[in-house]
């Protein structure tokens, strides 16, 4: 991602909170302690899939996450038609538990665009 020509990297780099953290402080970090970003590292992901009737849930975690774990990233696509693709209480952030998923209240996730004339 880019910001006036900056370009950010690292988990999260993408997100809303990203975003307000470079408009407020003209830097982006992580949400814990606003420290900027210094590496980046890839990391493998877990993915686990329920189909339950028309629909498939789809969580996404590192992996040897416990499933009670509130570190799960969790979206339910509904095959009907139209398919949608809606995400645990409207978030994309791994802050869900996947034993969890058929209790969340599945949305939209709304993303901002930002074009760079």
């Amino acid at each position: 991602m880019s910001l006036d020509g900056i370009s950010v990297m690292g988990s999260g780099h993408n997100s809303p909170e990203a975003i307000m953290m470079y408009e407020q402080f003209g830097r982006v970090g992580n949400s814990i302690n606003g420290q900027a970003f210094t590496r980046v590292r890839e990391v493998d992901e877990l993915q686990l899939i329920d189909v339950v009737g028309s629909d498939i849930y789809i969580g996404c975690a590192i992996p040897g996450t416990a499933t009670s774990a509130t570190t799960w990233k969790i979206k339910k696509i509904n095959t009907t038609n139209p398919i949608s693709i809606k995400w645990a209480d409207s978030s994309t952030l791994y802050n869900k538990s996947w034993d969890s998923r058929s209790s969340y209240t599945y949305s939209w996730q709304l993303f901002l665009i930002l074009i760079q004339y």
